[in-house]
């Protein structure tokens, strides 16, 4: 290892767990890194305010990311060693929310994301690629904070290594306001679907009741008809409530269907006629 390598200090790096520096590879990958080693660890000594990272993956393996550098407000937020950091925040992640921009387009599509859908949490190749990322964290403490992903990553074809320089920052009260306008946002489309189906609705409901209601007087008690057009009744009753349900949603509120699909909770977002 040559003495440029040597600026890095030697004790972080070990902390951190990084296997460039120690590994076969280029000396010019091996400098590129030492550098920015540097230049981060200098930015930790004037208390930068960002939450730096230099992550790394191989090119044809983007499952497995390692830490060639790890900041000390990165390590502590999880309270762990530097060379645990990148499972503590896999792990932690609760929620990941992915914004796709299309080329210097200023609105971003929001795409919440959980479960098997999430990024890797610490993959800013996504960056590259027209995302920007920010993922909800559980701390040890049970408080959640959001942190917003930023990186400039950088390829590396004869190691076949990315590496990405990154710095978190936490936006959990911009994260928020935006939950609190998305909010709103979706009740306001919410109550326009609901008028508008119960307006399509209430007129054919009618329809039905009343032509049931007079097949009814056709067929006596005992009659097999007399059965079937009853229930017609009922359900178009049932109808009718569904649709008097519709007219009183007050906030939204969604419930698991089938296939990872959520719908509207309407037991949830509709306000009871006691509340009045």
């Amino acid at each position: 290892m040559t003495a440029v390598y040597l600026d890095v200090p030697t004790q972080l790096y070990a902390e951190c767990g990084g296997r460039i520096l120690k590994g076969a590879y280029s000396p010019e990958l091996k400098e590129r890194l030492a550098h920015y080693i540097n230049c981060c660890h200098a930015m930790e000594q004037i208390n930068h305010p960002g939450i730096l990272y230099i992550s790394a993956w191989k090119e044809e393996n983007t499952a497995e990311i390692w830490y060639e550098y790890v900041g000390a407000r990165f390590a502590g937020l999880f309270k762990c060693k530097r060379s645990e950091t990148a499972d503590a925040f896999r792990n932690s992640i609760k929620e990941t929310v992915v914004y796709r921009r299309a080329g210097q387009h200023p609105k971003a599509e929001r795409e919440d994301r959980n479960g098997e859908e999430r990024q890797s949490a610490d993959s800013p190749v996504k960056k590259k690629n027209g995302f920007d990322a920010v993922y909800k964290i559980a701390l040890a403490d049970k408080k959640e904070i959001w942190l917003k992903d930023q990186a400039l990553v950088e390829s590396y074809p004869d190691d076949k290594v990315v590496l990405s320089l990154g710095s978190l920052t936490v936006v959990t009260k911009e994260m928020h306001k935006e939950d609190k306008r998305l909010q709103k946002e979706r009740l306001e489309v919410t109550l326009q679907m609901a008028g508008a189906v119960c307006h399509e609705l209430n007129q054919p409901l009618q329809g039905i009741f009343g032509y049931s209601e007079t097949l009814l007087m056709r067929f006596p008690e005992g009659d097999p008809l007399n059965y079937k057009v009853k229930k017609i009744i009922e359900l178009t009753n049932r109808m009718g409530k569904i649709t008097k349900k519709l007219m009183r949603i007050t906030k939204y509120a969604t419930k698991d269907y089938v296939h990872g699909i959520k719908i509207i909770d309407i037991d949830k977002s509709t306000k009871s006629p006691d509340d009045d």
